[in-house]
C-alpha cells in the first residue's frame, strides 16, 4: 500500500510540474527526460517488492509441506513396508555391503 502511495505521489507532482512548465511556456523536453526515469524506476521498484512477497510466501508453503512432512511420509511408508514384509513371513532384511565395496563416499567410476 505505501509503494501504491508513493508512486501516485510522484504520478502526480510529475504531471503537476508539467503543468506548470507549461503555463509558464518553458520547454518541457529536458523535465520528462528526469521524470520519465524516475517514474519507471518507482513502477520497477514495486513490482520487485511484489514478486519477493509472493515468492517469499511460496517459499514458506513448500518450507512447511517438507519440513517434518516429508519425514513422517518417509517412515509411515518405511513402516508399511516392513510390515508387509514381515506379513509375508520372508526373512528379515539386512543391510549388505555391495559387491564391490562402493559406498557413499566412493565414487561411481
Amino acid at each position: 500500500m505505501r509503494n501504491q502511495f508513493v508512486q501516485l505521489a510522484l504520478f502526480v507532482a510529475a504531471i503537476a510540474g508539467f503543468v506548470v512548465l507549461s503555463i509558464k511556456g518553458v520547454d518541457t523536453l529536458a523535465y520528462v527526460g528526469l521524470v520519465t526515469p524516475v517514474l519507471g524506476a518507482a513502477f520497477v521498484v514495486s513490482r520487485l517488492d511484489q514478486r519477493s512477497d509472493a515468492q517469499d510466501q511460496a517459499l514458506s508453503v513448500i518450507t512447511s509441506q517438507t519440513n517434518g512432512v516429508l519425514t513422517a511420509r518417509i517412515r509411515t511408508a518405511v513402516a508399511e513396508a516392513l510390515a508387509e514384509h514381515r506379513a509375508d513371513g520372508s526373512a528379515p532384511i539386512v543391510p549388505q555391503p555391495l559387491a564391490d565395496g562402493g559406498g557413499l563416499n566412493k565414487a561411481p567410476f
